[in-house]
């Protein structure tokens, strides 16, 4: 079946609706394994879904949610514009309160090219890094 345009845009990507599968499935504590022998299925199938490989229909999104015991929440649509102030605490919230360097981890070469051609130095994140008290 092919979509108009404007139905494209309106349908959730197989790969959001997997994250949040996958998400649901993890807190849940199971394994695809489990949650594919619980939904009668196996746990290839799971694994498409979960990796945005496969869009399931509605009622494999119900069998899914009973065989991970949990409601699963489904947000349709475009999110407004997200502030800087607000795009920086989700920012904090994930990776914590110290600034990010990511010449901290060992780049790969391919990451030190994009790094530098962005200006990006390890000078310039060496300097930006607040001075640690002695403890």
């Amino acid at each position: 079946m092919l979509l108009k345009p404007y139905e494209r845009e309106e349908r959730m990507s197989p790969a959001q609706l997997g994250r949040t599968l996958a998400r649901s499935r993890r807190e849940a504590g199971l394994t695809q394994a489990e949650v594919a022998a619980r939904m009668g299925t196996d746990q290839a199938s799971v694994s498409r879904i979960e990796g945005g490989r496969a869009y399931p229909s509605g009622a494999v999104i119900e069998r899914f949610a009973r065989a991970v015991g949990q409601q699963i929440p489904l947000v349709f649509g475009e999110p407004g514009p997200i502030s800087r102030d607000a795009r920086r605490r989700r920012v904090e919230a994930a990776l914590g309160p110290d600034p990010f360097n990511p010449w901290d981890r060992d780049p790969a070469p391919a990451e030190v090219k994009s790094l530098l051609a962005d200006g990006l130095t390890r000078e310039r994140f060496e300097r930006a890094r607040p001075a640690r008290s002695g403890r």
